[in-house]
């Protein structure tokens, strides 16, 4: 799988989407984004400018943007970012983070629900545009699912999606390697849901926290 693939199955989303901010929860009845905000205001206050990377129909950005200095959302599809509340500090880019030039300098980039829509060598593209533009002492936050105990690639039809779909949810051990081949350092995970929230027994939600 490839992140190309992966757009695609959100592209057919964002135009049969309608005025409903939560199906990009692909879970349906799980939307945990609560927990995401709360966790994020760990690592920020109202000083923090923040590239937020996948911002998706902004359910985590609406629950923090009046809590820290500015953020920057990062979505290729205009469809969900119309549902984004509509505020002098937010900054909203359709684009693709391979294609997004900025001479700005982030203390926090957050990539939720999305870092599994990238196979491991587009993850380490990622990366390393992620590292050029946190600050020095900068964190990155990142949360989606992760392999259990092995990558675990999800290439083909979906009956719970109805559609085709595409994810590779990584060992969550190499994730913390490949970070630390890039020069992230005081990495830590975090179990960050409560046991329900978590349906697979080889996947398992993770939030891993770095600095450069």
């Amino acid at each position: 799988m490839n992140n190309t693939e992966a757009l695609d199955f959100f592209l057919n989303m964002s135009k049969e989407m309608g005025d409903d901010d939560k199906c990009v929860k692909l879970a349906f009845n799980a939307d945990c984004t609560a927990i995401d905000a709360k966790f994020i205001m760990n690592y920020a206050d109202k000083n923090t400018e923040i590239l937020d990377i996948g911002t998706g129909t902004g359910l985590i950005v609406n629950k923090i943007y009046n809590n820290v200095k500015s953020i920057v959302c990062l979505e290729p599809f205009k469809e969900f970012t119309d549902h984004l509340v509509k505020s002098s500090n937010i900054q909203v880019i359709n684009d693709n983070i391979f294609d997004f030039k900025t001479t700005k300098n982030f203390d926090l980039v957050t990539i939720f629900g999305s870092m599994h829509y990238f196979n491991k060598e587009e993850a380490e593209k990622v990366y390393l545009i992620v590292k050029k533009i946190l600050k020095s002492n900068g964190t990155l936050i990142i949360k989606n699912q992760f392999g259990v105990n092995e990558d675990v690639t999800v290439s083909g039809y979906s009956e719970e999606q109805k559609t085709n779909y595409f994810a590779q949810y990584r060992y969550i051990a190499s994730e913390v390697k490949l970070l630390k081949k890039f020069g992230f350092k005081n990495i830590e995970t975090f179990d960050i849901y409560p046991p329900e929230a978590n349906r697979w027994n080889n996947t398992h939600f993770y939030a891993i926290v770095a600095s450069v």
